[in-house]
């Protein structure tokens, strides 16, 4: 996958596969990534680690996937 100056959005990034899957694409050159759980405190350690921006969300939830893009 080709993720070179795009942006990424990652749900389930807090930690697992989600997590890794955040760090891969900020390793191969997106140009941002936005990383989204639930978990908020490792959701944070995770954003800070990659340059990237966390939002806390459950995607579940309309309401809350509607901020996730507006974000």
């Amino acid at each position: 996958m080709k993720v070179k100056d795009k942006v990424c959005v990652v749900t389930g990034a807090a930690g697992g596969i989600g997590e890794a899957i955040a760090r891969r694409y900020a390793k191969e050159g997106a140009k941002g990534v936005v990383v989204a759980d639930m978990d908020a405190k490792r959701l944070e350690a995770v954003a800070k680690d990659i340059k990237g921006i966390a939002v806390t969300c459950d995607v579940a939830k309309e309401d809350q996937v509607r901020h996730l893009i507006a974000e």
